[in-house]
């Protein structure tokens, strides 16, 4: 089933989890971001998950998402951690926030899946401070590899008309090929396109996956390979190919 319709249970199953991969992030964006805790906004919150995560590592978190039932578990496992958050029943596009508001916009493997892509990027530079950050990560058009769709081999490079035509197909007449989604994966990334939607959308400073993970402190085999695919174009091309999915950061300007 598709993360959004996930149980109680099984997102607390899958805290743990969560905790440790929201941890990596913010190590991650840590050298971009400002000192001390932070207002964050995340966009697709589900049953909030990375809302408690955040919570407990100090911040003032605010989430936005479209499903009602999945803001309904939220809260309830926002309040068994003993936790307050603002929940907004909202989608991307319209987001009911005041401008210039957050340090940090994270969206995890939601914009993929929005209506308007443009759109919610202009609504996220909006509610972001001067200098704030957006983070997400997202499906990939640079991998053949995805967990978007099953029983189609290589689909990430099909070219996109035929990608949405199969999504949109798959979530009416054969929807367990798409995890039961109601929202399929329509926008698909690459460097060009991440720089292009990215600016148009109003942000300045933008750094990929490797990138950020080169900006992390440390030494030994992992990070001399991150160094690696920063430095050199076709170690890059080959790490886009053979890991699957992407992710990116951009600065709003001040």
């Amino acid at each position: 089933m598709a993360t959004e319709q996930w149980t109680m249970q099984e997102a607390e199953n899958e805290l743990p989890q969560t905790e440790a991969w929201v941890r990596a992030v913010m190590q991650r964006l840590q050298p971009l971001l400002p000192a001390g805790p932070l207002n964050i906004l995340e966009i697709g919150a589900a049953q909030g998950r990375e809302l408690v995560a955040l919570a407990k590592m100090g911040h003032t978190v605010t989430g936005v998402e479209p499903w009602q039932p999945a803001l309904e578990v939220a809260k309830q496992l926002l309040s068994k951690h003993g936790f307050a958050a603002e929940l907004h029943h909202a989608k991307g596009e319209s987001l009911p926030l005041p401008n210039a508001t957050y340090d940090l916009v994270l969206a995890f493997s939601v914009l993929e899946h929005v209506d308007d892509l443009p759109q919610v990027l202009r609504e996220i530079e909006r509610v972001l401070k001067p200098g704030g950050l957006l983070w997400f990560n997202t499906a990939s058009a640079m991998s053949p590899w995805q967990d978007e769709i099953r029983y189609f081999p290589l689909f990430g490079w099909y070219p996109d008309g035929i990608k949405r035509g199969v999504m949109k197909w798959c979530t009416r007449h054969w929807p367990a090929a798409v995890n039961h989604t109601e929202a399929p994966a329509l926008w698909w990334w690459t460097h060009r396109r991440a720089k292009k939607w990215l600016q148009n959308a109003g942000f300045g400073e933008i750094q990929d996956r490797w990138q950020l993970r080169a900006g992390v402190a440390g030494s030994g085999p992992k990070q001399w390979a991150v160094r690696a695919v920063v430095d050199h174009r076709l170690a890059g091309l080959a790490a886009d190919v053979l890991v699957p999915g992407c992710s990116y950061c951009a600065r709003k300007p001040l």
